[in-house]
């Protein structure tokens, strides 16, 4: 398989001011800056993937690196004729690009080194290596949550017991492999090893599922039986008076946890993880319960943005139920395109994670009856988009991966505030840093579209890749997954914000 990429390097033209030998160009200077960013963003890339990147990834580091390559050449050129540089053979810029494509080119032996045929393939596994990682490093999941994951991995190792332990294409399913010789498709050690890396994953958050920890197993059974009763109350309703008990006993499991997260003090390795992971889900149900008690009136500021979620999540429950629409990729993508528009116009009414209707200020906003019914609707909303798209089919590319660790670290941070507040606890400073970052978060967005640390969407046209591997749009990957983390950090934010105002009253 032969994959081409066209890329820039720099002239042969350097520069050096003269009287001093080591000393760059002032307006060089800058662009050494740049260069160092984007060396670091690349060694995240390689530590973050364990080397396993896709052709869209690589397309746009390479054109990130193009747009810095063609100032360097259009700042040298313009040099040339200047009497106070002198031209030399190499300068430290230089040099720190040649160790970037050093890089570049390492990993792009990986792809180049893959059968075209696997690569579907290969960005399955890479998909389901990230989901898988990203779920463990959340450090809070239930069978539930590792479930989907590992009916993956099961359908893969069937398919692979059926070759003979090898990864083919299905044009060549069903030959034998003894037959096939020195015809069997390149890539099988890298395939082989994103496998089994993802087995080691499934299988050691399935062993802290399956942990039995005698300090943790009444807190577990307790927990469990709560959330079987909040579904209970989900199916048949529930009042007040009914859902007041379970929100305190949550609040006081969620607050009496230690500094470092476990659970009742202990030390064990294993447990905590579960215990957290069906805590999380029993505040998820309670807080959905909780909201029909904050109906959203017609004569409420909120009622417009509570009508047109309303017609957003009907949409949305149309395509969900359309199987001919979600088999059909392009169709597909124009119907979300168009409802993902409307609901991007709703979400700039938040601010701090409240709705904030036109006329009225952020901190009065909070207060304002229906904010509760509103977060519920937007996570429908928001679950229904995972549920069409699918995230374990739709990874969150290397240009959002630094923007959805941030979020999942917030996450984190907000969920132990949330326990801090129960226990009175002053968390305004703590709070205040969450919120910038944020807003540095919702900053990255671009006509509703996250962007990433990049600041603008990518453009891969000057970088064609002549092979029949799929290309990427420009669109960053993982819009889906970064959305709804962000719709979860923003509700947090909200619940966390209400606490220290009823603290103050």
């Amino acid at each position: 398989m032969t994959t081409i990429v066209q890329m820039t390097t720099t002239t042969t033209v350097f520069a050096m001011v003269k009287g001093d030998p080591f000393a760059l160009p002032e307006e060089e200077k800058p662009i050494l800056d740049q260069l160092f960013k984007f060396r670091h963003s690349l060694q995240q890339l390689r530590k973050t993937s364990h080397g396993n990147v896709t052709v869209s990834e690589m397309n746009v580091k390479v054109s990130e690196l193009h747009t810095i390559v063609a100032s360097l050449q259009q700042l040298r050129l313009e040099n040339v004729e200047r009497d106070d540089v002198v031209m030399l053979s190499c300068n430290r810029v230089d040099n720190v690009l040649d160790s970037i494509w050093m890089q570049i080119f390492y990993m792009w032996s990986k792809i180049a080194n893959m059968d075209e045929n696997l690569y579907p393939t290969y960005v399955s596994l890479v998909t389901l290596a990230r989901s898988a990682e990203a779920l463990r490093q959340s450090g809070a999941w239930t069978p539930e949550d590792v479930a989907p994951l590992a009916e993956r991995m099961r359908a893969m190792d069937e398919t692979i017991a059926a070759t003979e332990g090898k990864f083919l294409p299905e044009s060549m399913v069903g030959d034998s492999t003894h037959s096939l010789g020195d015809k069997i498709p390149m890539g099988q050690a890298v395939l082989t090893s994103l496998l089994n890396r993802v087995h080691r994953t499934i299988t050691f958050m399935n062993y802290e599922n399956d942990a039995e920890v005698d300090d943790l197993l009444p807190l577990k059974e307790e927990l469990q039986s709560i959330l079987r009763q909040l579904q209970q109350y989900q199916t048949k309703g529930a009042n007040m008076y009914e859902l007041t008990p379970l929100s305190k006993r949550l609040h006081a499991i969620d607050s009496s946890r230690g500094p470092t997260g476990k659970f009742n003090h202990t030390e064990s390795e294993y447990g905590s993880a579960t215990i957290a992971g069906i805590l999380n889900q029993c505040f998820e149900c309670l807080n959905l319960l909780v909201a029909q008690f904050d109906p959203v009136l017609p004569e409420t500021p909120l009622y417009p943005t509570y009508r047109a979620l309303l017609e957003i999540h009907s949409d949305l429950s149309r395509v969900a139920g359309n199987t001919s629409l979600r088999a059909d990729p392009f169709q597909l993508s124009e119907a979300l395109v168009a409802i993902q528009e409307r609901l991007d116009i709703l979400e700039k009414q938040r601010v701090e994670g409240s709705f904030v209707p036109a006329g009225c200020n952020a901190v009065d906003a909070v207060k304002l009856p229906g904010q509760a019914m509103l977060h519920k609707l937007l996570h429908d909303v928001h679950a229904l988009v995972m549920q069409i798209v699918d995230p374990v089919s739709m990874p969150v590319g290397e240009a959002l991966m630094s923007t959805y660790e941030l979020l999942l670290k917030q996450r984190t941070a907000l969920r132990k505030m949330r326990g801090w507040c129960n226990a009175g606890w002053d968390v305004r400073k703590e709070l205040k840093l969450v919120e910038e970052a944020l807003n540095s978060v919702d900053a990255t967005r671009v006509n509703g579209l996250f962007v990433g640390a990049s600041g603008q969407v990518a453009e891969n046209a000057d970088f064609p890749v002549l092979s029949d591997f799929v290309d990427s749009s420009g669109v960053p990957d993982g819009q889906s997954s970064v959305s709804a983390l962000a719709d979860e950090c923003d509700t947090l934010l909200w619940q966390v914000k209400a606490m220290l105002s009823s603290q103050k009253e």
